[in-house]
């Protein structure tokens, strides 16, 4: 059995906030310095960005082919035929299983 772990860097900013956010710029932003802008994704310290991120990793794994375990909802599997690959999830870290190679060729072709 293979094995990867590993971290969604960035994980929060992928997917789009459900919230009514809006900031005014830092005089770090120069120019646009003292601008009101809008909020469009999740970010780590809002209220609702985990959960906003776990729904957005279901979807991309249901896109997969992947399906929750009954027992675990973080628990996700999908049959390869003479194995199943297993993913489990914990906030923005996963560990991914299977009888064969999970390392790049999985990323690179499942997870882009």
């Amino acid at each position: 059995m293979k094995i990867l772990v590993a971290d969604i860097s960035l994980a929060y900013i992928i997917a789009d906030t459900k919230e009514r956010m809006h900031t005014k710029l830092g005089p770090e932003f120069r120019d646009w310095a003292g601008k009101t802008v809008i909020i469009k994704k999740a970010l780590y310290g809002l209220t609702g960005s985990c959960a906003q991120f776990h729904h957005h990793l279901c979807g991309e794994l249901y896109k997969l082919g992947f399906v929750p375990s009954k027992a675990d909802q973080d628990l996700w599997m999908r049959d390869a035929g003479d194995h199943y690959k297993y993913i489990a999830k914990y906030i923005d870290d996963i560990l991914i299983t299977s009888a064969y190679e999970v390392a790049n060729p999985l990323i690179s072709m499942d997870f882009k």
